[in-house]
């Protein structure tokens, strides 16, 4: 039996088709449908699958708009037609998969230890007086000394103060309405200007992670050795956008951020990675210089909304 069918028969069989992926393929998995840097999570991992459909063939799906007068010129009709089954063949898809990704994720709580607030004054001029004795005569120089003084007024609040650089200032002035700084000055006399605050918190606590099932729906597709990836990946856009379409997506709760909200994984030999034409693996020996090019397509094709599962091809 070749590699596709030996993985087919056993997605379709219930007792086999979760010892398919292991956690490096469905932590691509994922990664491909959530956004694990707002959430982060970790193994172990595991499939459920609520609905699979294995054998599933998507129709092309061809639109035709037309529109025609009367005989008399003055009505005219549109046509908009969406034929499906028509055009090239119809597209492959070997399972539909609909049930969800159970992930270790820990919540936790950070506590503030202390809270430090400053309100500066923008009026710099009382400073100014008390270094030169008077405000300078000269607009443009007592226009300098106002943006020098406010500019280190306002980094002195801030825990990185370089990067407080003059193009803010000139957005402040901006948001304010303000035309310069004395302009800014001459205004907000006597009134509080920005506020710095500052929060210290404490080490989070250690806590255990625990299982979450994250909703998952997918176009699964099973390619031998040698598959193209250009036309895998045109393919892949195609199923997820007509699997949307006819609403295949599972619902999520609104404290997770989704990637896709329609995956397509892609299950191949993981012989595929012993071709040096996937970056990385430079070094190591075989098999970890495999396992780095597996890693790294994982990372980029989750992007893309695919996820990467490479599984050892059948014996003899």
């Amino acid at each position: 039996m070749d590699f596709v069918d030996s993985v087919l028969v056993r997605l379709g069989d219930p007792a086999t088709r979760a010892g398919i992926l292991d956690d490096d393929a469905l932590a691509n998995l994922v990664a491909a449908a959530y956004d694990t840097e707002a959430m982060p999570v970790g193994p172990p991992y595991a499939a459920v699958f609520d609905q699979l459909t294995v054998g599933y063939v998507t129709p092309q799906v061809t639109l035709a708009e037309g529109e025609w007068m009367g005989a008399g010129g003055h009505e005219r009709t549109e046509l908009r037609l969406r034929l499906h089954g028509l055009g090239p063949a119809p597209l492959r898809v070997d399972a539909l998969w609909r049930g969800g990704l159970v992930v270790r994720t820990a919540a936790a709580r950070d506590r503030v230890e202390a809270l430090e607030m400053a309100l500066p004054s923008f009026d710099v001029d009382p400073d100014i007086v008390a270094d030169l004795g008077a405000l300078p005569t000269d607009p443009t120089v007592l226009e300098a000394e106002r943006r020098s003084r406010l500019a280190a007024r306002v980094r002195a609040g801030l825990d990185q103060p370089a990067a407080f650089t003059d193009a803010h200032l000139d957005r402040l002035l901006v948001a304010t309405g303000a035309g310069s700084v004395s302009d800014l000055v001459t205004r907000v006399r006597g009134q509080a200007g920005t506020a710095t605050v500052q929060l210290r918190y404490a080490p989070p606590p250690a806590a255990t992670p625990t299982p979450r099932r994250l909703p998952f729906a997918a176009a699964v597709f099973v390619r031998a050795a040698g598959f193209s990836v250009a036309d895998l990946l045109v393919q892949s856009r195609l199923a997820r956008s007509r699997a949307e379409e006819l609403g295949l997506e599972v619902p999520a709760t609104d404290d997770v951020r989704r990637r896709h909200r329609v995956v397509a994984v892609w299950i191949v030999p993981d012989t595929t990675f012993d071709d040096t034409a996937w970056p990385g693996g430079e070094t190591g020996s075989p098999q970890q210089r495999r396992a780095d090019r597996y890693a790294r397509a994982g990372r980029w094709l989750a992007t893309e909304g695919v996820g990467l599962a490479a599984v050892p091809a059948p014996g003899p």
